[in-house]
């Protein structure tokens, strides 16, 4: 039996119709039953693993039946296991002066950032965490009404869910956390240099114990207070550059924080934010819509070549992050007041020269508005992107 697992839209609609892709007539047994649901529940769940996330939005609107296969735990996890799961690019905007931020997620056929509705939704605090863990994104501490606060929640990007996690031993906001390969979440600072000692400085999360433990970890000073990092996989250690401009790298193996010697080109300049990692160099934003780019443990800072026309349009990246597909995806905004929001993805290549040694430069493959607020009710707001983060899921 040959099943066409390439239905889009509503001719996937249609697809699960003609199936009888309904788990009550499999259950009910009233009548014959044809297409996928006369194969067995694993085989089922096989072909349905392979589909798309568009298939599956199709699916779940053909009856709740189907939205609750869609997103059913079993079907997720063979995904997983499969190796069929899609990255998605999941943003949390914070649109003034609205007290709660909103999540979206971009539609990746219109391009279009389509807001996530969900039950029991928990937001961001101000100064929170993001790491990408699994399916979903973790949040990690922040302020509540200007004081840290020590609690972790976890937002599902499969099945848009939030769910609370054990919260942290210390309160802390504005920390360095990064998920490292032995599938722990490494939290630094953010507690106050007025608390902040040896002891209670770092912690701990083990995702299999689901168990927060502070971290001894030895620093060259104490408090390290760390501006930026960045996870480096090859080497397997946490690379940060604190606001003096060293840089110090971690090991997870020694438990230890060791100076590289190196300090940043340009020390305490609060514009070069969103560090991000592809291949062996470090990318961020600067200011006048321009990319820098480094070695990581040289720190001396160049611009991205052949980007001239973001610095024509004179308007500063408000995000910076980067997509599986390796290339810069930033977020922008027409001037400061806009109701728009734009985005560029802009892929990169290595360019040697005798002269100037390496260049790296970036071609615009694609730039366009994918979200606005209404100017007739909205004409007062503003928006601000907290976190932009993609997602297998």
């Amino acid at each position: 039996m040959k099943i066409d697992l390439s239905l889009k839209g509503r001719s996937a609609i249609r697809g699960c119709c003609q199936l009888g892709l309904t788990p009550g007539q499999n259950k009910m047994k009233k009548k014959k039953v044809c297409g996928l649901w006369s194969l067995p529940d694993a085989v089922v769940v096989n072909c349905l693993a392979q589909l798309s996330r568009l298939d599956f939005a199709a699916l779940a609107i053909a009856s709740k039946n189907h939205r609750s296969l869609v997103v059913s735990p079993e079907l997720r996890d063979l995904r997983w296991q499969q190796r069929c799961m899609e990255p998605s690019l999941y943003v949390c905007l914070r649109i003034f002066p609205e007290p709660s931020p909103r999540w979206f997620i971009l539609h990746p056929m219109q391009r279009w950032l389509k807001p996530i509705h969900m039950d029991l939704y928990q937001a961001p605090k101000s100064a929170s965490s993001f790491v990408v863990m699994g399916c979903g994104i973790c949040i990690i501490g922040g302020l509540v009404d200007g004081k840290p606060t020590s609690e972790v929640s976890f937002f599902d990007c499969f099945e848009h869910r939030w769910y609370r996690m054990p919260p942290m031993k210390m309160a802390r906001a504005s920390a360095s956390a990064s998920l490292m390969t032995d599938s722990k979440i490494y939290v630094f600072g953010g507690c106050g240099d007025d608390v902040a000692n040896s002891s209670n400085w770092a912690e701990v999360f083990d995702v299999a114990t689901l168990t927060w433990d502070f971290l001894y970890v030895f620093t060259p000073k104490m408090p390290l207070n760390i501006q930026q990092s960045v996870v480096m996989i090859k080497e397997k250690e946490v690379y940060v550059v604190d606001e003096d401009g060293q840089n110090f790298s971690f090991s997870p193996s020694k438990c230890m924080f060791v100076a590289r010697g190196k300090t940043d080109s340009i020390p305490g300049n609060i514009y070069r934010n969103d560090w991000c990692v592809i291949g062996t160099f470090l990318f961020c934003r600067g200011t006048r819509g321009r990319i820098l780019w480094c070695l990581p443990y040289e720190l001396h800072w160049k611009e991205v070549k052949g980007l001239e026309e973001l610095q024509q349009w004179g308007f500063d990246i408000t995000k910076l992050c980067t997509n599986p597909a390796g290339n810069i995806v930033i977020f922008w905004k027409p001037h400061p007041l806009s109701l728009e929001l734009w985005s560029i993805e802009i892929s990169i290549s290595l360019v040697k020269r005798r002269r100037n040694g390496r260049e790296i430069l970036g071609k615009i493959e694609w730039s366009g508005a994918v979200f606005k607020l209404d100017p007739l009710i909205d004409s007062s707001y503003s928006l601000k992107v907290l976190s932009a983060d993609y997602v297998l899921a």
